[in-house]
């Protein structure tokens, strides 16, 4: 039965990302195709199976854990455009998802980010994102320092409508990441990139690329 279970999630949420992957990615600059794609199924698809078991973000309690924090500090760059992020998350009470080798667990975050332009003269020098994400953890289980794959994505605010010389139609956008690290009790550390497009809501809709390294502290 839950097998059974297990597969027509997975399907459905197949069917449900490519098609909003398609949409969404032939609005977006093509540079970044393979990690743009991992980012946008990955956060579609971590939902969808939150959604489909009822379990945080999509229960009706929030499902989180605030004595259990992680603040994190992002830094990279989007070619000339370079980013800084701190986030504040809080645990999901229970896996969204688990066997008894491996499990999908994770965080509501919310982040602040500070982006600069390195180039002469640009449209706009720097700006403010705010965002708040979902962020599932897939990662084996008993493992003193764990692997893991990062997943997630939610709503982003511009401060500006442009970055640096690109203008973004909406202010509203969303933020997608796909990432790769390993953690401890206390700390964990990876590379996490962020896709940040507005889906298709207005055009033109260029997107923006962060290659970030992450990390992150449990308090």
């Amino acid at each position: 039965m839950h097998s059974s279970k297990t597969f027509f999630s997975s399907l459905l949420m197949a069917l449900f990302t490519l098609s909003l992957l398609f949409s969404t990615q032939t609005q977006a600059k093509q540079e970044n195709n393979d990690l743009m794609s991992f980012a946008i199924l990955g956060a579609i698809g971590s939902l969808g199976l939150a959604c489909y078991e009822g379990k945080a973000p999509c229960s009706l309690s929030p499902g989180v854990d605030t004595n259990k924090l992680t603040f994190s500090l992002d830094m990279g760059s989007d070619r000339t455009t370079d980013q800084l992020r701190l986030g504040i998350g809080a645990d999901w009470k229970e896996a969204v998802f688990e066997t008894p080798s491996w499990e999908i667990v994770g965080r509501l975050e919310g982040s602040l980010h500070r982006w600069s332009s390195t180039l002469d003269n640009p449209k706009n020098e720097s700006g403010y994102i705010i965002g708040i994400t979902p962020v599932f953890h897939y990662q084996p289980k008993n493992y003193t320092y764990t692997p893991f794959i990062e997943m997630g994505g939610g709503p982003h605010l511009l401060s500006d409508i442009t970055i640096e010389n690109e203008y973004k139609s909406t202010q509203f956008q969303f933020g997608s990441i796909f990432g790769l690290g390993i953690k401890n009790q206390n700390f964990e550390i990876s590379y996490r990139y962020l896709h940040i497009s507005n889906a298709g809501i207005e055009m033109p809709n260029p997107g923006t690329d962060f290659h970030n390294i992450h990390i992150g502290y449990y308090f």
